[in-house]
């Protein structure tokens, strides 16, 4: 049989490891960190006021591209403008309004080119044909167009003021009188 001995030396409690100052200071930072509650939004000003000025600005920009994209006619008669588009055609016309999407004209004109024989000089001679551009008033076409019209701001290449004393307003007007 195989003897026990036993010790009877005291048992030794057991070493308590070395902690340098240093980690136990570390070690109560991180559990103070660790027991802290999260920070409310209130604390953090500079997010709010930054989020304040951004949505601010905004606001600002929406409403003076609204107020430079709709445009009205209100003082007096509005005045003749050539109004291009990417197509080539001309409108003389008055712009009423004109918004983000569409510029509606009044009162609109344009160049058609018309065939004019001109009868021969000699005899036996053959008349000349020619394309003569001819101011046409709009409304007086087939399907005898009523209101104003209205263009997809997306076609308008530009438009113009025309001179009170140019060719187009001189035409305008004889035809006007012969109303």
């Amino acid at each position: 049989m195989p003897t026990t001995r036993k010790t009877t030396a005291a048992k030794k409690p057991a070493a308590k490891p070395r902690v340098k100052k240093r980690d136990e200071e570390d070690l109560l930072e991180f559990e103070q960190f660790v027991s802290q509650n999260p920070k409310s939004g209130i604390n953090n000003k500079g997010l709010i006021f930054s989020t304040l000025l951004v949505v601010v600005i905004i606001l600002a920009a929406i409403s003076i591209f609204s107020l430079r994209t709709t445009k009205t006619v209100v003082k007096g008669e509005p005045t003749f403008k050539a109004v291009s588009l990417d197509n080539g055609l001309i409108y003389y016309a008055k712009v009423m309004k004109e918004d983000s999407m569409n510029v509606y004209l009044d009162d609109v004109y344009y160049i058609q080119t018309q065939q004019q024989t001109i009868p021969a000089e000699e005899e036996g001679g053959e008349p000349q044909v020619i394309n003569v551009p001819v101011l046409i008033k709009r409304g007086q076409e087939l399907h005898k167009p009523e209101g104003p019209l209205q263009i997809n701001r997306d076609r308008v290449m530009a438009i113009e003021d025309i001179g009170a004393d140019s060719e187009i307003i001189t035409e305008i007007n004889r035809i006007n009188s012969l109303r």
